[in-house]
C-alpha cells in the first residue's frame, strides 16, 4: 500500500466515506440528546402529576356559631345628679373640684344669701308689728291701720314681683328639662301664693276705707295677716337654705366650672355628681338590625388603651322605639336606633370616651362550619374540597346561615372531615394526592 506524499491528493471515495461517518455520529448524538430531554420531561410530568400537593387542611368539628356586628358608642355615668343654682348670688365658698370623691350630704359650696336674709328680717319685723297691733285695742286711730295695710301691700307687691320673676326663670329651665316637675310646681305655688296675698292685702285696704271703725272680725283679720306673713317667711327660709349646696348622693364631681368669688345666676349649672364604678354607653345602631336587639341582651364592650385592649361585659338597658336620622362619617343619611347599655368596671373609665360594642344577633351551638372562601359553585349548588384517604375530592354541600367569616354546613360533611382550605391550588383536581402543611 502506498502512502500519499504531501503533494499527492487523497482518493475522492475515501473522503466521502469519512464525511458520511461523521454525519452518522452527529445524528446519533442528536437523537440521544432529544431522547434524554423527552425522558426528563416525561419524568418531570409524571412526578408533577403524582407528587402530593401541599395545602392547608381543616378538620371540622361542631362549635358555636354567632352573627354579630360592632358599633361605636360613648361612655357616660350610669346615674348623675346635675346641680343648678336656685339662688342668684356670689359663690362665697367652694370645697370641691372636678375628680373629687364625695359622700351623700357632704358640703360642696355656699352662695351669698345676704339680700334674702334682709328680706327675712323685714318680714319677721312686720310679723311682730302685726302681733303688737293685735294686742292694741280697737280704739286706735283708724289711720294707723291704713298705714300699716299700705306697708303690707308694698311688701306684698315686692314679693309678688320676686316670685313671678323666679317662676319665669324656672319655667324656662323646666321646658329645657333642667329641673324636675316638683321644683317647677313649687315655683308655681309660690307665685300663686304671693299674688293671692297681694290681693288679700288690697281687699283688706279697701275694707278699711269702707268701714269707719274696725269690724267685729278684726281679730280674724290679724290672724290672716300673720299667717300670710309666715308663709312668706317660710319661703324665704327655704330659699336661704338652698344657698348651701350639698352632695345629693355618694359619687364623684365633674363639670365644676366656677371659682370662689364668681357670680352665679338662677338656673345656671353649678356642678354634677355622678355614680362611680357603674356606667352606661349610648350608641346608635342601624334600624335594620334593631329588631334583633332587645332589653337584657348581653354585649361585649372593647376599648383600646395604651396597655392593650380592655373588655367589659355589658347588658342592653333600653332600645328606643323610633329611629332618628344621622349623618354618617361618609356624609350619608342613615336611619338609626339609639341603644343604651349598662356595665360596671373595677378599673377607672374615662367619662366621655368612646368604646366599641359588639352585638350578637344570632347564636347556635354544635354547628359544623367552614370559612366562606372554601366554598365554590358546584352542580346548581355549592361544593368544597375535602381530603379523603389522602386524595382531593369535591363534596357537594348545603349551606346554612353565615357571618362575615364562616358559613354553617347543614348537609354534606361530618365531624372530623378534612376540608382543603386552598381551593385554588395549582394542579388541584379530583384524585390528586394532598399533603397537609
Amino acid at each position: 500500500m502506498s502512502i500519499p506524499t504531501p503533494n499527492q491528493k487523497e482518493p475522492l471515495g475515501r473522503v466521502f466515506s469519512k464525511k458520511s461517518d461523521l454525519k452518522r455520529k452527529f445524528t446519533s448524538k442528536k437523537v440521544l440528546l432529544i431522547g434524554a430531554i423527552v425522558i426528563i420531561f416525561l419524568a418531570s410530568t409524571l412526578y408533577s402529576t403524582f407528587r402530593p400537593l401541599s395545602g392547608n387542611v381543616l378538620a371540622v368539628q361542631p362549635s358555636s356559631f354567632t352573627i354579630s356586628f360592632t358599633e361605636e358608642g360613648q361612655i357616660l355615668p350610669a346615674q348623675e345628679w346635675p346641680l343648678y343654682n336656685e339662688v342668684a348670688g356670689k359663690i362665697t365658698s367652694l370645697h370641691v373640684q372636678n375628680g373629687d370623691q364625695v359622700k351623700e350630704g357632704q358640703f360642696l359650696m355656699e352662695l351669698d344669701t345676704t339680700d334674702l336674709q334682709y328680706q327675712l328680717k323685714s318680714l319677721e319685723a312686720q310679723l311682730k308689728s302685726i302681733e303688737g297691733q293685735r294686742l292694741q285695742t280697737q280704739q286706735e286711730p283708724y289711720t294707723a291701720l291704713i298705714k300699716q295695710q299700705t306697708l303690707l301691700i308694698e311688701q306684698a307687691e315686692k314679693s309678688k314681683e320676686f316670685f313671678a320673676e323666679n317662676l319665669e326663670r324656672l319655667t324656662a329651665l323646666y321646658e329645657a328639662g333642667a329641673i324636675s316637675l316638683a321644683d317647677y310646681e313649687e315655683a308655681q305655688l309660690e307665685a300663686y301664693n304671693a299674688e293671692s296675698f297681694l290681693e288679700q292685702q288690697k281687699a283688706a285696704l279697701e275694707l278699711l276705707y269702707e268701714q269707719s271703725e274696725p269690724p267685729q272680725g278684726t281679730s280674724q283679720f290679724f290672724v290672716g295677716q300673720k299667717e300670710a306673713l309666715q308663709v312668706q317667711i317660710n319661703q324665704l327660709k327655704e330659699m336661704i337654705s338652698k344657698g348651701t349646696i350639698t352632695a345629693p348622693a355618694t359619687g364623684m364631681i365633674k363639670d365644676c366650672l366656677f371659682k370662689e368669688g364668681e357670680y352665679s345666676a338662677i338656673g345656671q349649672p353649678l356642678l354634677t355628681v355622678y355614680e362611680m364604678d357603674s356606667y352606661k354607653i349610648e350608641t346608635f345602631i342601624p334600624a335594620s338590625e334593631a329588631a334583633a336587639i332587645k332589653t337584657g341582651d348581653h354585649v361585649l364592650i372593647q376599648q383600646n388603651r395604651p396597655q392593650g385592649k380592655e373588655e367589659f361585659n355589658g347588658e342592653v338597658l333600653r332600645v328606643e322605639p323610633s329611629a332618628v336620622e344621622i349623618i354618617s362619617p361618609l356624609g350619608l343619611k342613615e336611619k338609626r336606633i339609639k341603644v343604651t347599655i349598662s356595665f360596671t368596671s373595677d378599673i377607672p373609665v374615662i367619662i366621655g370616651s368612646n368604646a366599641d360594642i359588639q352585638f350578637t344577633t344570632y347564636e347556635a351551638e354544635e354547628k359544623l362550619q367552614v370559612p366562606k372562601n372554601t366554598l365554590f359553585p358546584y352542580e346548581e349548588g355549592d361544593g368544597l374540597w375535602v381530603v379523603r384517604e389522602g386524595k382531593a375530592q369535591i363534596q357537594p354541600v348545603v349551606k346554612g346561615m353565615e357571618n362575615q367569616r364562616d358559613v354553617i354546613i347543614e348537609e354534606g360533611i361530618s365531624p372530623g372531615d378534612l376540608i382543603l382550605l386552598d381551593k385554588d391550588l395549582p394542579g388541584l383536581k379530583e384524585g390528586r394526592r394532598i399533603k397537609s402543611k
